[in-house]
């Protein structure tokens, strides 16, 4: 058995970043680590997690490079249920593309 050591890059909107701080860093890592505790893979549309009472909304991608992006933005408490994998964003874009009648879009 080996490790491989990955690169993660956390990616804050600037409102994120105001409101969270100092506590930056340690949401990122929060947000990896939900991010692997849900077992759904690791490019995700949406999900939110809450870290120092600040509703986060996260999204994930694996980046061209092999580096893994999370995106972290500010979230709604309302929608604190909502998970969107991204492979269904993708269906659910293939279907509406399809709709109109435009070729299917590839990432």
């Amino acid at each position: 058995m080996f490790q491989v050591q990955v690169p993660v890059v956390i990616v804050p909107s600037t409102e994120a970043r105001a409101a969270l701080g100092v506590q930056l860093r340690p949401a990122g890592l929060a947000a990896w680590c939900e991010l692997a505790r849900r077992g759904r893979g690791l490019e995700m549309a949406h999900f939110q997690i809450v870290h120092s009472g600040v509703t986060l909304a996260v999204c994930s991608r694996l980046r061209s490079n092999g580096f893994i992006e999370i995106g972290l933005g500010l979230g709604d408490p309302r929608q604190a249920a909502r998970v969107i994998p991204e492979a269904q964003l993708r269906r659910a874009e293939a279907r509406v593309r399809t709709r109109a009648g435009q070729p299917p879009h590839r990432r």
